[in-house]
């Protein structure tokens, strides 16, 4: 994988802003504000919101300018639903392969997990969500698997965590019931289970973008 640039760090904080309702859909992207807090010109502003456009999470409009998209439950509940079953046709031609660092990363999930007891808050519940989320792309073959494995998530992302702002407490039993399965996969080097548990993780995750 290519090493990070600025723009990569930048449109990075931008999504994650957008993921969890910091930027509301409708709300303009002003590049002169962005340049001053980011202390860059304008033209790796624009080059990150170009990319917010092409990956949905953000339009163009005429005499406006670059706004935060809108979403709807349904399209997440379609994307999530799509990855999982890509997650199952991962898992069906083992289009996967084991981590270096394996343990390391066994034991990052461990420690997460276990910060998510009692009723987290909802940075805290998608800074676990990521992490799983760069967990997988650890076991992937190629960059085109984690392209779409990283486009999906965050396509979903949006009606997602709202239904973690909604009902925080259904969220957190969501990832309780399902990550022992995750973290048993990982503790037997069973990739196949590994990605069968995040399907069922996809789909579960589909409870908490209905009806926000």
């Amino acid at each position: 994988m290519r090493e990070k640039t600025r723009v990569d760090t930048i449109y990075q904080t931008l999504r994650d802003r957008i993921c969890l309702g910091q930027y509301q859909p409708g709300d303009v992207f002003h590049e002169t504000d962005l340049g001053q807090e980011f202390q860059v010109s304008r033209t790796p502003i624009r080059q990150v919101l170009q990319r917010l456009a092409f990956e949905k999470l953000a339009v163009v409009r005429t005499g406006v300018g670059t706004i935060v998209e809108d979403f709807t439950e349904a399209d997440a509940r379609n994307y999530l639903e799509i990855h999982a079953r890509i997650l199952e046709t991962i898992t069906e031609l083992e289009l996967f392969r084991p981590a270096t660092d394996q343990h390391e990363l066994l034991a990052n999930l461990q420690v997460r997990a276990s910060m998510l007891s009692g009723t987290p808050d909802a940075e805290q519940i998608w800074t676990f969500l990521k992490a799983i989320q760069s967990l997988t792309d650890q076991f992937l073959i190629d960059d085109t698997l984690r392209h779409i494995n990283e486009l999906l998530f965050y396509r979903a992302s949006r009606a997602l965590m709202a239904g973690v702002c909604h009902s925080p407490d259904q969220a957190a039993a969501v990832i309780r019931d399902n990550v022992p399965s995750l973290i048993a996969a990982l503790e037997k080097s069973d990739y196949s289970a590994f990605f069968i548990a995040l399907r069922d993780l996809c789909r579960a995750y589909k409870s908490l973008a209905e009806g926000n």
